[in-house]
């Protein structure tokens, strides 16, 4: 290769990280904000005279809102640039958190976290999807765990953000704040993206000759869909629902301990997504994925042991080290596109995470009352480990899958039109 052909390719690869790195940060600015609101719910409930049951529907809401957006987004991705979309998620982010921000009753504070919930599917589908499509085959794996990480950090960050702004000037102007730098962010992407399409034009159409994305039989579709839909399961069951309630109520726990000990699991997951990322890519996509569930459902066990703190700590942080089997069963559905159209699989893909999310806290909080910690710890148990066999033995590997065809890349990143 010439001098000059080098230098070309590294200034290349150089522009392609950057906008990477730049779709990165605004996913997690924007997944930082759209979870300020949640310290304050206790403020809000006091101010609109909302009752415990009240704010649960406010929370089921928004999770609704996501599920109505989950798939357009995924097929918006892939006829949008990732700046025209990411650039509407904020302005609409910075709406949403305005009008909360200005509720006087339940009713219009239902209305805004029903588009908070639009914005942040938006959000995490337009990410999950540039990550996908910007990488190779190769680095798929680590580029989706770059996206993972991304996306834990906005959704770790948002809640300290927003108790800080809360506790100095009220939970109305946190909002505003957040309403605030939603739009600035916005208005940057919007910027960012009209000038690179005046100074380079849209991007090239790809070329005709590409292979055509592999089929996937349904066997194998429903149980890539099953695997986010039983980790948002899990996720919604235990670490954001019965983990605190059972430090609190049967270990006596303080709530800036139970903080402390959920912030420690997710430095947790930031650790897993990079091992997972790793293994996906330099080993194979199922010598990640079952490990993963597998490595769940452990951790979910040691919550059989009742009243045993350390217990109660190793469940939290195994739980969060294993968080990336999402990750990587996303990458093996992208790899049967070659990387292309990923937004029509990975939309449905996030609104089988979702409903798992809705369903998760309901059933595992009715088995926790009725019939206690343990019977609900197995219960989640079962279905990791199902998925997990299910997984070992209906999934096909999917790491070589294009090693044949000419690697492509996202190229218009934040800006101009993307393939």
């Amino acid at each position: 290769m010439t001098d000059a052909g080098q230098t070309a390719r590294l200034s290349d690869f150089g522009a392609r990280h950057g906008r990477a790195l730049a779709v990165g940060g605004v996913v997690l600015v924007l997944s930082m904000l759209a979870y300020v609101r949640v310290p304050l719910l206790p403020y809000l409930g006091d101010d609109l005279s909302m009752t415990a049951a009240d704010l649960g529907v406010m929370t089921t809401v928004f999770a609704v809102g996501r599920l109505c957006a989950d798939i357009p987004a995924g097929r918006l991705s892939n006829l949008r640039s990732t700046g025209w979309m990411l650039g509407g998620a904020a302005a609409l982010l910075g709406l949403a958190s305005l009008t909360l921000a200005a509720a006087d009753v339940s009713e219009v504070a239902l209305v805004a976290a029903f588009f908070l919930g639009v914005s942040s599917a938006t959000v995490n589908t337009t990410g999950m999807v540039y990550f996908a499509e910007h990488a190779t085959a190769d680095r798929r794996g680590r580029s989706m765990a770059g996206f993972s990480a991304a996306l834990l950090g906005g959704q770790a960050l948002g809640p300290a953000l927003g108790g800080v702004l809360a506790a100095s000037w009220g939970w109305r102007t946190a909002l505003v704040v957040a309403a605030a730098m939603a739009v600035v962010v916005g208005a940057v992407v919007a910027l960012r993206t009209v000038w690179q399409r005046r100074t380079t034009g849209p991007a090239p159409e790809q070329a005709a000759e590409q292979q055509a994305p592999h089929g996937l039989p349904l066997r194998e579709q429903a149980i890539l869909y099953s695997v986010p839909f039983v980790m948002f399961f899990t996720f919604g069951a235990l670490p954001q629902t019965l983990v605190p309630i059972i430090g609190a109520d049967d270990l006596d726990l303080s709530v800036g301990v139970i903080g402390l000990a959920l912030g420690v699991g997710g430095a947790c997951k930031f650790i897993g997504a990079m091992i997972g990322g790793t293994i996906s890519d330099r080993v194979s996509r199922k010598a990640a994925l079952i490990p993963a569930l597998v490595g769940q459902a452990a951790g979910v066990a040691l919550l059989a042991l009742e009243g045993v703190l350390w217990a109660w700590v190793a469940a939290l942080v195994v739980m969060s080290l294993a968080s990336f089997a999402i990750g990587v069963a996303a990458t093996m559905l992208v790899d049967r596109t070659h990387g292309r159209r990923a937004g029509r699989r990975l939309g449905p893909y996030r609104f089988a995470g979702d409903l798992g999310l809705i369903a998760g806290p309901v059933t595992a909080s009715l088995v926790y009352e009725h019939w206690g910690q343990r019977p609900a710890a197995l219960l989640v148990t079962a279905i990791l480990l199902a998925c997990a066999l299910a997984a070992a033995f209906g999934l096909r590997e999917t790491r070589w899958l294009d090693a044949a065809s000419a690697p492509r890349f996202r190229t218009a990143g934040l800006s101009g039109e993307d393939q």
